[in-house]
């Protein structure tokens, strides 16, 4: 799924890929190097929905069980967090 990864104020275009146990990043701007996000769905302690410049939601930000988070703009943000917490639930 196309995803824009946003820290607030850069924004990093790439491929937000659900795997069977990991949820990965990967940009399309920098393809050759090991700046990837890549986190096993049993780390995810929580995801909410993102609100940009107080629009409706537009992306979901994934926190970590080391309290890192994520912001990532998609598409169908209702969709991504759906299939996260079904994965998430899975590896419980």
């Amino acid at each position: 799924m196309k995803a824009i990864l946003w820290d607030g104020q850069k924004q990093i275009k790439g491929e937000l890929v659900l795997e069977k146990k990991r949820i990965r990043f990967s940009m399309l701007d920098f393809s050759e190097t090991d700046l990837d996000f890549d986190l096993g769905y049993q780390e995810i302690s929580g995801v909410s929905f993102y609100r940009l410049y107080n629009q409706s939601a537009f992306g979901l930000e994934i926190i970590s069980e080391m309290n890192r988070k994520n912001v990532f703009i998609v598409e169908n943000p209702n969709k991504l967090k759906k299939a996260i917490e079904v994965r998430c639930a899975l590896c419980t």
